[in-house]
């Protein structure tokens, strides 16, 4: 690798970071590297140790489809510079519009979606120990403002998430830092024209409100930072308290025991709750109260965002695509002995009578009977929960049911199973 002049003096970034870059001797690393002045300020300073430590160095650039000719010069411009250090550059092309449209999310978190996707397949690709992005204290405070604005919880105040493969050397070097190192090395960047819009909220807040707090009293970014230091020490205790918790999830379906959070402390059902959602959607305060609401009740439900559905049952709680309770219905025809119900894990066993019958398994329907009593209230005397009742299988025969899941199982000629992993 190419090695880069060594500085004159210390600027206040290298002064700040000069004992932390001991962390990262004899590993392999992955830059994300957008070509903005914080990328290139951390490429440059990592470059210029990387001999000195045995750093070896590589950065991967993404362009996000968005801003066309634009974005393409933007990556030119990385191959340049990463070609005057002697980094080797990885680019990867994404497609944030597509993204937005298909999963309904906003521009700035899709494009964080698909961004750290595609850092992982790089590292992956390359066998790189950590990904290293340029986030500084500056950002770190924009996040605790748009989390308050968003109506996160306490313990979710915290700057950037830390765990093993992502790290963040410049968490604590301010913005002045990174421009002060910059103009000291005379180094180019680019700027990409949507950071100075106002449309965005982090731009908002990064352009108009964090300049305000520094002109009136600086020290108050220092303060939110120790906030966020106590909010990141409440979330370690609570995910102590709780590592004994565990939930049952598949695809688009997560559930636990209703037991194992009613006799837990309000404050612990509220973290729970935040985990058992944070997988599924974008969760805000508002979605954790909703939850607790209907919590002391049996067979209730509350809509969620992105067509998920909260439900509290006589025993367990569930978080679920709506469409996975959607009606349904397969025929088995006379040459089928068995049917599998992927939807619900399980297959039916047909023997005898109905072995060569032509029958019609589907969910509940209103106003199904069994004789004179409703299979509803069957299922409701029975305690099951709704989303059982939802989706246990009626099996009919010349639109007769002869047969329902849990309420009535009298011919033994039909057996349901479990599918095996």
């Amino acid at each position: 690798m190419k090695k880069v002049g060594k500085e004159k003096k210390n600027t206040r970034l290298a002064y700040n970071l000069s004992y932390g870059i001991k962390r990262f001797a004899n590993k392999k690393l992955l830059v994300a590297f957008s070509g903005g002045r914080d990328s290139v300020a951390l490429l440059h300073f990592l470059s210029s140790n990387s001999e000195k430590y045995g750093i070896d160095i590589y950065a991967c650039h993404v362009n996000h489809g968005i801003r066309g000719d634009l974005a393409d010069l933007d990556e030119k411009f990385c191959r340049d510079f990463c070609e005057s250090l002697g980094v080797p550059l990885f680019v990867k092309k994404i497609d944030v519009p597509s993204y937005v449209r298909n999963y309904h999310l906003s521009v700035e978190d899709a494009a964080r979606k698909l961004r750290y996707e595609a850092l992982n397949d790089v590292k992956d690709d390359i066998n790189c120990e950590l990904i290293v992005t340029a986030h500084h204290l500056d950002d770190t405070v924009e996040n605790f403002f748009i989390k308050s604005f968003l109506g996160t919880s306490i313990e979710n105040l915290k700057g950037f998430s830390l765990n093993d493969l992502f790290v963040r050397p410049f968490q604590s070097i301010t913005r002045e830092d990174v421009d002060e190192y910059i103009s000291f090395h005379r180094l180019p960047y680019v700027d990409d024209e949507t950071n100075f819009s106002s449309d965005y909220v982090r731009n908002w807040i990064r352009l108009k409100l964090i300049p305000i707090i520094k002109g009136y009293n600086p020290g108050y970014i220092k303060n939110i930072e120790s906030l966020q230091e106590q909010s990141k020490e409440l979330k370690s205790y609570l995910d102590e308290n709780i590592k004994d918790f565990s939930f049952n999830k598949r695809d688009g379906y997560i559930e636990m025991e209703k037991l194992n959070l009613i006799n837990r402390h309000r404050f612990e059902q509220k973290y729970i709750l935040n985990k058992m959602f944070e997988g599924m959607f974008r969760v805000e305060r508002k979605h954790i109260e909703m939850a607790l609401d209907i919590l002391d009740g049996d067979s209730k439900r509350v809509n969620m965002p992105d067509d998920f559905i909260f439900e509290v049952s006589y025993r367990r709680l569930r978080l679920f695509k709506k469409s996975l309770i959607n009606e349904y219905k397969i025929i088995k025809n006379a040459t089928d002995d068995i049917v599998i119900l992927p939807k619900l894990c399980k297959y039916i066993k047909f023997d005898g009578y109905y072995k060569d019958k032509l029958l019609t398994i589907r969910n509940r329907r209103y106003g199904d009977r069994i004789g004179k009593k409703k299979v509803k209230d069957m299922m409701i005397d029975m305690k099951l929960d709704l989303y059982e009742r939802d989706l246990a299988p009626v099996i009919t025969v010349d639109e007769e049911i002869v047969w329902v899941e849990y309420v009535y199982e009298k011919d033994k000629n039909i057996q349901i199973y479990e599918l095996e992993d």
